[in-house]
């Protein structure tokens, strides 16, 4: 059994999160979205941390390195964060967000998530972001696929938590981004 510590686990991702670990026998911490509450001294002893939080009232890039760096400091063996798709690769080496039709509007957001991904890098941290590789959507198939970029594929929050579970049960990416689609 792993103790696993899920933040915002009453938004859509953490909560489905949160239930298959349950379901698996996992010993599950359920923290909700309250940007308040100190990552480090939470996640102190757990196996793993996921971060599924955001809070649209600071600046993102501010919030994502602040709760990055506490995740860091809580010396919780492994880090998985709930990225955002425009972070993935369009094309070799150029992400989403970089492409000059990328909405301006959504462009902070996206690299105020950045910005707590190169906390994580910098660190010595075992870290994992794990992405949509389009929309959130769809009816649930019980898989998943790891993939590149496709913003017309879709994943459901259900699969999306099989991923994320079954990547604390049986870690094969470190240090890195991937993105995951249901497969109908």
């Amino acid at each position: 059994m792993t103790k696993i510590v899920v933040f915002g686990a009453s938004g859509r991702a953490g909560k489905q999160i949160a239930a298959v670990a349950e379901a698996r026998g996992h010993e599950v911490l359920r923290i909700g979205r309250d940007p308040g509450v100190q990552a480090a001294g939470a996640a102190a002893g757990y196996d793993v941390a996921v971060s599924a939080v955001a809070d649209l009232s600071r600046d993102p890039a501010e919030f994502y390195t602040e709760a990055a760096r506490a995740l860091v400091a809580s010396g919780v063996g492994r880090i998985i964060v709930v990225g955002v798709f425009p972070l993935l690769e369009a094309s070799p080496g150029v992400r989403m967000v970089d492409l000059p039709d990328f909405p301006e509007e959504g462009r902070a957001f996206m690299e105020g998530h950045a910005a707590g991904v190169r906390v994580l890098a910098e660190s010595d941290a075992d870290w994992l972001v794990i992405s949509p590789v389009g929309m959130f959507g769809g009816t649930s198939s019980g898989k998943y696929r790891i993939g590149t970029l496709d913003p017309g594929d879709e994943l459901t929050y259900e699969d999306f938590a099989l991923a994320v579970v079954d990547e604390i049960e049986s870690p094969t990416h470190h240090h890195t981004q991937i993105g995951v689609a249901s497969v109908s």
